[in-house]
């Protein structure tokens, strides 16, 4: 693994000397959090959002990219935080006592009315969705050669599914028609794992 630090860049010790909850709803509790470092920082109100089902390694969500026949499944939904309609990939909460592998293959089903056999189902790693804020990691999959098997599941201003040819992927990117941090990373790796296959 590539060593990134400088010498002499040692990680400065960070202490949480209190923690408050601010609120709370079925999903997630908000905490303001006193939080102070050696270089005399200080912070009082320091805002995390933590999930309240936390998985091994903070991972509470999969979000996950289909393709079918080359082409690229996005939903287009609602967000009421940003009052817009956003085009996605499909993603959401991992539930307790469920595996990452089995979460993604649901909320895929879910959202898209997808089906995909476990071995083509495979992980493009973790993000950090906001780690300014958010107490939580993601875990990408990659879902090749789906098939319709049922109706999406009704969901709050989940609008439609459809597949996209990727020169049209890479141009609502470009232009900002996809903005959402699932897709953008999950579509860096894929890209990234494209190169290196070609290379081998």
């Amino acid at each position: 693994m590539a060593e990134h630090k400088k010498a002499g860049d040692e990680d400065l010790p960070i202490e949480v000397v209190n923690r408050r909850i601010v609120c709370e709803n079925t999903k997630f509790l908000v905490y303001f959090d006193h939080v102070i470092d050696q270089a005399g920082g200080e912070v009082r109100d320091y805002l995390v959002v933590a999930p309240k089902n936390p998985g091994e390694n903070l991972v509470t969500g999969v979000a996950i990219l289909p393709i079918v026949d080359g082409q690229i499944g996005l939903i287009r939904i609602y967000r009421p935080a940003i009052r817009s309609y956003s085009w996605e990939i499909p993603h959401g909460f991992v539930e307790e006592g469920e595996s990452d592998h089995s979460s993604a293959s649901r909320e895929l089903l879910e959202e898209t009315g997808l089906t995909v056999a476990a071995e083509c189902l495979s992980s493009l790693g973790y993000i950090t969705p906001d780690s300014g804020v958010l107490a939580a990691r993601v875990h990408l999959f990659l879902a090749e050669a789906c098939y319709p098997s049922q109706q999406a599941q009704p969901e709050i201003g989940l609008r439609e599914f459809r597949f996209f040819p990727v020169a049209v992927v890479e141009e609502m990117i470009t232009h900002s028609d996809i903005q959402d941090t699932f897709t953008l990373a999950a579509w860096c790796k894929y890209q990234l794992l494209q190169n290196t296959q070609q290379i081998r």
